[in-house]
């Protein structure tokens, strides 16, 4: 553990009420998977959602550092906005500290503010379909990713659907991602018109929600290993392929999660390595029939 964690402020405060999960608990488990997650999101704009008060009240979102901050914290300037970086367990705990609970990442690294070395789309079931429908939908991308040479890291979103995440080497725009995978999810929804929506509008939409939208500038995604806010203290957790059709999004929780890793059980372990974009990219032309 680094031994320059600046001091918890109210540790007793309750985070997750139904659940007696105190902020001490939210900073121990972000500790314990505090490996995986950095290795991940380290150099990465982070947004964070406070949640002061706990998940009962309303939260917030929280970009910019807060005045006060420490002079230590490492921030990125990204279009107007001064980014914090998660980038070791110091800054976790001053997250905490905050109120911090949920931490979202951007695609891109630094020191590149133009060009994402990720893509990535959320697969979002859409009443009465759920998890078991993100399921499908998943396997199915999966597979059309594998037709053309890319492959995808997964995780669940902590709530009831999926994400996929795809290393990529930089190059394309945040807008050539969005068309790429526009045309992407429209492959998909041709072979499964009955499984598949692209509807930006909700009251349109039915089955899995292809959220290709989320590659466009400025947009964030769970990190992996954040967690939720909702009662349980879920978590956005990685997942291997196999597992796919054997899970629950309720089996990954504050609680079970750090056992999962003290078991080896730490899915992006391996990684992908960032891939030639140029298959993904081609899909783009797709995209302008619909």
């Amino acid at each position: 553990m680094d031994n320059s964690i600046p001091h918890l402020k109210h540790p007793e405060k309750l985070c997750y009420p139904q659940d007696a999960i105190t902020r001490k608990d939210v900073l121990d488990y972000y500790l314990a998977v505090s490996g995986p997650l950095l290795r991940f999101c380290r150099s990465r704009p982070l947004t964070q959602i406070r949640y002061p008060d706990g998940i009962e009240s309303k939260g917030f979102f929280q970009k910019n550092p807060p005045s006060g901050a420490p002079a230590w914290l490492e921030t990125w300037p990204v279009e107007g906005t001064r980014y914090i970086m998660l980038q070791d367990q110091r800054t976790i705990a001053y997250a905490i500290g905050l109120g911090g609970l949920e931490f979202h990442i951007s695609p891109l690294r630094y020191p590149d503010a133009v060009h994402p070395d990720l893509a990535w789309v959320d697969l979002d079931p859409m009443p009465p379909f759920g998890f078991d429908e993100a399921v499908k939908l998943a396997r199915l991308t999966l597979t059309a990713l594998d037709a053309i040479g890319m492959r995808a890291l997964i995780k669940t979103t902590g709530k009831r659907g999926i994400h996929l995440f795809m290393p990529i080497l930089p190059g394309p725009t945040p807008h050539e991602l969005f068309l790429a995978l526009k045309g992407l999810g429209m492959e998909l929804r041709r072979v499964r018109p009955e499984l598949v929506t692209l509807e930006r509008a909700k009251a349109k939409r039915h089955g899995v929600y292809f959220d290709f939208g989320q590659s466009a500038a400025g947009h964030t995604l769970a990190a992996p290993y954040s967690l939720r806010a909702a009662p349980g203290a879920p978590v956005s957790c990685p997942i291997a392929p196999e597992e796919l059709p054997h899970i629950r999004p309720t089996d990954f929780t504050l609680r079970t999660v750090p056992l999962r890793l003290r078991a080896g059980r730490d899915a992006w372990a391996a990684g992908i390595a960032a891939q030639d974009p140029a298959p993904l990219l081609r899909l783009a032309a797709l995209a302008s029939h619909g």
